[in-house]
């Protein structure tokens, strides 16, 4: 829970939002009051027109929720407060992107003096508005971005639109509904695999940054095991003994078993975005995005990242991941330490160094940026 509030301050978040953060911290000892005390932020924040705060609030309030008409009906506060908070926001519009029989919503920001476009998109469990304030500053180097929530993610899951690893597919209908002969593209989170996935099968991605390396669906999740039942989970998985990886799942998320509340979450929010119903079957879907045997099809300019102390993802992956892009164009890594405040999943608490490091990498590769402006702010 710490990380997720954090998530919440990131990118020139409002000194009122910090301060209600600090002072209610000692309160959220657990899912259910985590729940019900951003929910009465929320609702506070919205009655005072804060509309941003309101917005991150609500975010968190649904957070931990499991699926169900309580987690959408906070889902659709979340996108009432947000819509009020971009009214007037020059060059932002709300997109929709017509995807197998229904649509996966967005936003664009057109730069003011367009050189490129960037599309970008999450992972297990960001909102793409939750991306705003990161990739807001790109426009001032000419950067129109396209962000979107993709299968499993914000809107689309609450359409119906479950998690896919074919990540090529959603990728070809945002292309492709925008008439776009060449993008760059970023992935955050579980989206890093995401990203590398959609460049391995779709030529119009010219750079991808895979934000930070992800390599198979289930590291997240195994990780947060407790020690030695990591091992124990996965060869119970791929033995196919369904009753006790079930029994297994359930006790590891049980927080007298397992302190670490983190499988918990991924657990209910796997379920969700999957619309699987038991940890069997989250396991199933989730073993399915896998890089393996694919790398070698990326063909682009490559930017890897990782942070040093990520509690997602072993930084092992990273090292896999590049040993395997053998035919990219060219591969370059970036790992975020602690000193530069960046170390964290996502570099929540230095989402400035993160973005500093994809602009001059961007500028370096592609060639419509490679004499771009310097951003007014970093």
């Amino acid at each position: 829970m710490n990380y997720t509030l954090n998530r919440a301050l990131a990118d020139g978040a409002a000194t009122s939002r910090i301060e209600r953060s600090r002072v209610l911290a000692p309160r959220l000892t657990d899912f259910d009051a985590w729940s019900s005390i951003w929910l009465a932020e929320a609702r506070s924040a919205e009655q005072q027109e804060q509309w941003l705060d309101a917005a991150h609030y609500y975010h968190n309030a649904e957070f931990y929720l499991p699926a169900g008409e309580v987690r959408n009906g906070l889902y659709d506060d979340f996108q009432r407060v947000f819509a009020h908070a971009m009214e007037g926001v020059e060059g932002y519009e709300r997109i929709e992107v017509p995807y197998e029989g229904k649509s996966l919503p967005g936003y664009r920001l057109t730069a003011p003096h367009e050189r490129a476009t960037l599309i970008a998109h999450g992972g297990y469990d960001s909102f793409i508005e939750e991306w705003y304030p990161f990739v807001a500053p790109m426009t001032e180097l000419g950067i129109t971005v396209i962000a979107f929530d993709g299968p499993g993610q914000g809107g689309a899951v609450r359409r119906g639109i479950y998690l896919t690893h074919a990540w090529e597919k959603p990728a070809k209908a945002v292309i492709d509904h925008f008439g776009l002969d060449e993008v760059e593209w970023i992935g955050a989170s579980c989206g890093g695999y995401m990203a590398l996935r959609a460049a391995a099968f779709e030529p119009r991605i010219k750079r991808v940054i895979s934000f930070p390396a992800s390599y198979w669906g289930l590291d997240m999740l195994l990780r947060q095991a407790t020690p030695g039942q990591d091992h124990r989970l996965l060869s119970l998985f791929q033995a196919g003994q369904r009753d006790q990886v079930e029994a297994l799942v359930d006790q590891q998320c049980d927080p007298t078993v397992n302190a670490n509340t983190n499988f918990a979450w991924a657990v209910t929010q796997g379920k969700h975005i999957t619309g699987t119903t038991t940890g069997y079957e989250l396991m199933q879907s989730l073993a399915t995005h896998s890089l393996e045997g694919i790398l070698h099809r990326v063909t682009q300019d490559v930017l890897v990242t990782e942070g040093e102390n990520d509690h997602l993802f072993p930084i092992s992956r990273l090292h896999r991941v590049i040993s395997e892009l053998v035919c990219a164009r060219t591969v370059s890594a970036r790992v975020f330490t602690a000193r530069e405040g960046a170390e964290q999943h996502c570099q929540v608490g230095g989402g400035a160094v993160a973005r500093e490091e994809f602009l001059s990498w961007l500028s370096r590769y592609s060639p419509a940026l490679s004499n771009a402006p310097a951003m007014a702010t970093a």
